[in-house]
């Protein structure tokens, strides 16, 4: 397997690209996870939202977002700039791809504080990544999640 990164902005991205890295999130999120709350939503266009994605040949593989807002949502402790959307297509799970696309993703963080909403069943893996859980336990599109903060420079 060889696959070819991708870094960009929504500016920078072709329509075929969007295409597929949507496609992977719908494919995994609605159909494989059954969500049924919005999947592409404002982050997706606003400018400073970085989409980072795999391919393999023309198979778009993994998919992660870093998202910087103005200011933190209520309940994000304060951080404005998250992780998300991570995504693995199954057939290529469980091969280090969606620890390359978390240690991109911080790289792209640099020296910001970040969160994210971890879905539990996963916590692990993001505690491996770096993050440390913050509060409770919270539904997010039916899910259990928790909210997991990686403090700049740990």
């Amino acid at each position: 397997m060889s696959l070819i990164w991708e870094l960009k902005r929504i500016d920078q991205c072709t329509p075929e690209d969007v295409l597929a890295f949507c496609k992977l999130r719908t494919d995994v999120f609605f159909l494989e996870q059954a969500i049924t709350e919005e999947e592409i939503d404002s982050h997706d266009s606003h400018p400073a939202t970085e989409h980072i994605w795999c391919r393999d040949g023309q198979t778009t593989v993994g998919y992660v977002r870093v998202v910087r807002q103005d200011s933190a949502p209520p309940d994000d402790h304060g951080i404005s700039t998250s992780i998300g959307r991570l995504v693995v297509h199954p057939e290529y799970r469980r091969q280090g791809i969606a620890r390359e696309l978390m240690d991109r993703a911080v790289a792209v963080c640099g020296s910001e504080d970040v969160i994210l909403h971890a879905q539990t069943y996963i916590r692990d893996f993001y505690e491996n990544c770096g993050f440390q859980p913050v509060g409770e336990v919270f539904d997010e599109a039916g899910i259990p999640h928790i909210r997991m903060v990686k403090r700049a420079g740990s």
